[in-house]
């Protein structure tokens, strides 16, 4: 299959096409560059235009999004073209055919969970900006994946969570660690394990994609800490209210992912399961 990747340069995306090249796809990636400056809105169109038209994929995975939390909460406009503006974009380009899948977030939920797809409630600028980019995707026939995720970074520009836990507790730094904050992330192999399952079967709505069960960030660096043997005594358990964060953020963004699992085959696996998975990578040169 012919796969086109926007956004194929972050964090998950270096990790999704080589995924997606190792599983015998034709891979094509996205990303900003000279001759793709992408600053507004009408140098964003034509820049997807011609790399839709180059690569002729059979499936357009958008992984491009304004992630910092705090900023987007500062910069409306910044998040609304990058989180609002791009999956607009692309569900218009892809209508003929095309299948889309783009990727959101589970900071959409902002209640208590579990959550179902149904029960998205933002509550800052991202999450606010990422549910309304969904709502194009779903509209053309596309697929929404909500998710969360982790995993040792294959680009210097972007660290992941567990990146900056493990460097701390290799560094033997003291940090704090939210025990009021769940949620229910994926290692980012798994992940584009289930985003190359949707991209095969060719799926289309909106979906979790999250682990079987959830943990509290204090407990994932926890466990995270223990598989790797580092010192569980720099992890300090804090709420997230003592952090003085821009932004709110959602404490319980724990998913129900049968829906996806059901629609696909696809075998949720326990937050245990994906830290071993990952944690041997971080002891790889």
């Amino acid at each position: 299959m012919k796969v086109l990747v926007f956004g194929a340069s972050g964090l998950l995306g270096t990790v999704l096409c080589q995924h997606l090249k190792e599983a015998g796809n034709d891979v094509h990636g996205f990303g900003r560059s000279p001759e793709n400056p992408c600053r507004t809105e009408a140098e964003i169109e034509a820049a997807f235009t011609r790399a839709i038209e180059r690569a002729a994929p059979e499936c357009v995975i958008n992984l491009i999004a304004a992630t910092n939390v705090d900023r987007c909460e500062k910069n409306m406009s910044h998040a609304a073209l990058l989180n609002c503006f791009v999956p607009q974009v692309l569900s218009q380009l892809c209508r003929a055919g095309l299948h889309l899948i783009h990727v959101s977030s589970d900071q959409v939920y902002g209640g208590g969970g579990p959550h179902d797809e149904s029960g998205a409630r933002p509550i800052n600028i991202y999450s606010l900006t990422k549910l309304i980019g969904e709502y194009p995707v779903l509209q053309a026939g596309g697929c929404v994946l909500r998710t969360n995720f982790f995993g040792r970074s294959r680009t210097a520009s972007r660290i992941s969570l567990s990146d900056w836990l493990i460097a701390a507790g290799r560094e033997h730094q003291s940090i704090q660690v939210f025990n009021d904050v769940w949620f229910s992330p994926l290692g980012m192999s798994t992940l584009s394990s289930a985003i190359r399952l949707a991209a095969t079967q060719r799926l289309a709505g909106l979906f979790n994609v999250g682990a079987a069960n959830a943990v509290s960030k204090a407990e994932f660096a926890r466990l995270f800490f223990h598989r790797l043997n580092l010192d569980s005594r720099l992890l300090k358990s804090v709420s997230i209210g003592a952090a003085g964060l821009e932004a709110l953020r959602p404490r319980d963004m724990r998913m129900n992912s049968e829906r996806f699992a059901q629609a696909t085959g696809f075998v949720l696996p326990t937050i245990q399961q994906e830290i071993d998975n990952e944690a041997v990578k971080y002891l790889q040169p």
